[in-house]
C-alpha cells in the first residue's frame, strides 16, 4: 500500500475498482499504442520534417524537437482514447506515467528533464484540450448523414474567399480530395499524391505546396498516414475551421478528427 505521502503523484494514488479504466476498456488499436507506442509510425508523419522558408522544400528538424513532436501526437491520442472511453485525467496520469506503457514516454521523459510537476501539468492541458476536442465530436450514424455532411462542408468550401494563385490552387487540390471522399462515402479517404495531383490538374510538387501552406494550417486537410509504394495516403477532410476564426457549424462539427493532437501549441 502506498504511503499518504506520496498521493499528490497520479500514478501512485490507489483507485476505486468503478473508477479504475483498465486497457482493456480500450479498442484494441488504443490499448497497443498505450503499451507499445507508435509501432506502426502513424503519428511520425511530418514530425521529423518541415517545410522550408521558400514553401517548396523539405528540411530536418533537430532530433529533439522532432522526437517531442511525436511523442506529443502519441499522448494527445492517447488522451482522445480515454476520454472517449468515457476516463478520467487520473487514469490517463496512470496510464502515462506507468513505467512499462511504452506510449507514455513523453509525458516520463518531461517528468525526467522538468520534474513531476511540469509532467502533471503538461498531462492536464493535453487531457483538457482532448475532453473538448472529444466532447464536440459526434459520430455519423449513416452513409446518408456523411453525404450530408459533405455536401455542407462543399457549400463552405466553394463559398470561401481563396485569394491569389495559390488559393486558387489549394481549392482545385480540396475539389479532387472531396471528390474522392465523395466516393468514399466520408471525410476519411485514401488517395495517392499522384492521383490528386493529376485530378487537380497541379503537380506532386506544387500539391505539396499547398498542402503544407494553405490546406493543413487553415484545418481543411489533415494526412493521417503516409502510403508507400502502391499504398494510397490516408486523409481526412476537415471544416476550415481555422480559416473561418469561429466555431464550425453543427453539421460540420459531427466530424471533427481527434485521431491527431486537438491543439499543438500544447506540444512540450
Amino acid at each position: 500500500m502506498p504511503h499518504h505521502t506520496h498521493q499528490a503523484d497520479p500514478s501512485r494514488r490507489t483507485f476505486h475498482p468503478s473508477e479504475r479504466l483498465g486497457l482493456h476498456r480500450l479498442p484494441p488499436a488504443a490499448a497497443d499504442l498505450v503499451l507499445l507506442g507508435d509501432l506502426t509510425g502513424r503519428y511520425a508523419a511530418g514530425s521529423y520534417s518541415r517545410l522550408g522558408s521558400d514553401g517548396r522544400t523539405v528540411v530536418l528538424r533537430e532530433d529533439r524537437e522532432g522526437a517531442a513532436e511525436h511523442g506529443h501526437r502519441i499522448t494527445a491520442a492517447i488522451a482522445c482514447h480515454v476520454a472517449r472511453a468515457g476516463g478520467t485525467v487520473d487514469e490517463l496520469t496512470r496510464l502515462l506515467l506507468h513505467p512499462d506503457h511504452e506510449g507514455g514516454r513523453h509525458a516520463r521523459h518531461i517528468a525526467l528533464r522538468s520534474g513531476q510537476a511540469r509532467a502533471l501539468d503538461y498531462i492536464r492541458r493535453v487531457w483538457a484540450s482532448a475532453s473538448a476536442a472529444v466532447d464536440s465530436t459526434k459520430a455519423l450514424g449513416s452513409r446518408h448523414e456523411a453525404y450530408e455532411v459533405l455536401a455542407a462542408l462543399r457549400d463552405r468550401i466553394e463559398t470561401t474567399p481563396w485569394r491569389g494563385e495559390r488559393g486558387r490552387t489549394a481549392l482545385r487540390v480540396l475539389r479532387a480530395h472531396l471528390t474522392v471522399a465523395e466516393i468514399a462515402g466520408g471525410p476519411l479517404h485514401h488517395a495517392s499524391e499522384r492521383q490528386t495531383a493529376e485530378e487537380a490538374g497541379v503537380s506532386r510538387t506544387t500539391l505539396r505546396a499547398v498542402y503544407e501552406t494553405v490546406l493543413k494550417p487553415q484545418g481543411w486537410l489533415r494526412r493521417l498516414r503516409v502510403g508507400h509504394g502502391r499504398e494510397c495516403s490516408t486523409w481526412y477532410l476537415g471544416d476550415g475551421s481555422a480559416a473561418h476564426h469561429g466555431t464550425p457549424d453543427a453539421a460540420l462539427s459531427r466530424f471533427r478528427t481527434t485521431q491527431y493532437p486537438p491543439d499543438p501549441a500544447l506540444e512540450e
